[in-house]
């Protein structure tokens, strides 16, 4: 999922807890996963293939929020919780992303055809599930709105940068064992990169489309394909139906499964 949901989520799941006076750092913790690879030589495939551990050193306590992404992603990813990070790809995951997008697959190997591309099946899966994820936080716009989704997400990075780095950078370094360097450089373009005006500007369907078109080299100026690529993205629009159910479903696996402190 992308770091508005997981935003998103860890939102909801403190509020239901009435966390009180806590600091805006644990958002930042909880999308490092996905901030890290700001740094081109860190990948997301890195900063995901760490050890689900529900034990919590108390030396590090901030980790937890860090667990509470990988523990989403695996749902959404796999639809169970792993012990340790999946290299194996699986067209047929039970992942929620996946069975979401399942029903586009055709869709997708078609659109390559009309640009004279062919992709394996398994690789118009692995698109399937991240047009899900990248259109999954429009589906809870209105609630990522209500929120204050998008403030709450760059107060948190500019928050920690001033006042949270020593510990930010002690626990992400004993985590992933990364540079301190690295990290307060990735921190500082964050503050950069990431503000309420961009977060704002990309909170749309064409904003999503050409992020897609981008990552897949998808280039055409025909109108069929224009056409068919806008359909695809609204078909995975629709085919999200239950955004809250998974939501629900995602934070009781949690909680049965984790260690993790008591308000996540």
């Amino acid at each position: 999922m992308f770091m508005l949901t997981h935003t998103y989520f860890l939102q909801r799941v403190l509020g239901t807890a009435d966390v009180k006076n806590i600091d805006p750092d644990v958002y930042v913790y909880n999308i490092i996963p996905d901030l890290l690879p700001i740094n081109p030589q860190i990948s997301s495939n890195r900063t995901h293939k760490i050890k689900r551990s529900p034990q919590i050193p108390d030396k590090y306590p901030r980790s937890a929020y860090v667990m509470f992404h990988l523990l989403v992603d695996d749902l959404s990813h796999y639809g169970y919780i792993c012990s340790d990070y999946q290299d194996e790809f699986d067209s047929n995951s039970k992942g929620y992303c996946y069975v979401k997008g399942k029903p586009l697959i055709d869709t997708i190997l078609n659109l390559h055809k009309i640009i004279r591309k062919e992709i394996s099946y398994e690789e118009a899966a692995y698109q399937s599930h991240l047009i899900v994820e990248m259109i999954y936080d429009l589906v809870i716009l209105e609630q990522i709105n209500s929120f204050k989704t998008i403030d709450i997400l760059v107060e948190a990075i500019n928050f920690t940068v001033k006042n949270k780095m020593k510990e930010f950078v002690s626990t992400i370094n004993w985590l992933y064992d990364v540079e301190k360097d690295e990290i307060n450089e990735v921190m500082k373009n964050a503050s950069i990169y990431i503000t309420k005006e961009r977060m704002e500007s990309i909170m749309n369907m064409e904003s999503r489309i050409h992020l897609y078109k981008g990552k897949f080299g998808l280039k055409s100026n025909e109108q069929l394909f224009y056409n068919d690529l806008k359909n695809l993205f609204q078909k995975a629009l629709d085919l999200i139906d239950d955004d809250e159910l998974f939501f629900r479903e995602t934070v009781q696996t949690i909680k049965n499964y984790s260690g993790l402190p008591a308000s996540i």
